[in-house]
């Protein structure tokens, strides 16, 4: 029995055991870098998976039939990264807000802990906003975009500064009166974009 794998407008056919499968995957993944597109999610004989498709293709292989591999453009996974940010900064605001008044009243382990991962969180805005700087054609408010994020990396200089300095007042400050409007004016942008979008 052999399985058809299709990807792009491209069918792959090939027995169903893993060496097989495994040099078709080689194959899909040059294609994807020539189509500057990422995988995007398996269907499997109608069954549909955003990860572990290895190991699915690994316990089925006796018995698939058809495999079909979604893709996005970099352009789309970078429109599905603006909305998770978007999504993320407005729950963080409210956060950020109670972080503040712990760290006026004297922070907590969990505090640092809510803090650490604010700071995770920024890294990844800053890496994403940088995936647009390269790709300034992609929006429209590109420019736009990379103020805030330069906003943003002098912004961490100023937490690192405070926080060398154990000064849990300049720390809140920064949250406070740079972090909490940098984000408001991001989730403008992006929903601005996304408007933009729809009416073109």
């Amino acid at each position: 029995m052999n399985m058809q794998i299709k990807i792009l407008d491209k069918v792959y056919e090939c027995e169903n055991q893993i060496a097989a499968v495994g040099a078709i995957f080689d194959q899909v993944q040059q294609l994807l870098t020539q189509s500057n597109t990422s995988l995007s999610s398996f269907e499997i004989d109608g069954v549909k998976l955003y990860s572990n498709y290895d190991q699915y293709i690994v316990e089925h292989i006796e018995n698939i039939k058809i495999v079909v591999i979604h893709v996005k453009t970099l352009k789309e996974l970078m429109d599905d990264t603006l909305s998770s940010i978007n999504e993320y900064l407005v729950r963080a605001i409210p956060e950020i807000d109670k972080m503040v008044d712990e760290f006026y009243q004297g922070a907590s382990q969990n505090t640092w802990d809510k803090f650490a991962q604010l700071l995770e969180g920024l890294q990844f805005i800053i890496d994403s906003l940088n995936t647009i700087g390269d790709n300034q054609h992609w929006y429209y408010n590109a420019s736009q975009l990379g103020l805030v994020k330069q906003d943003i990396l002098r912004q961490i200089v100023m937490l690192q500064v405070a926080m060398e300095n154990e000064d849990r007042v300049k720390l809140s400050d920064v949250l406070l009166y740079e972090i909490i409007p940098t984000f408001r004016a991001l989730i403008k942008e992006i929903t601005v974009n996304n408007d933009y979008g729809q009416v073109q």
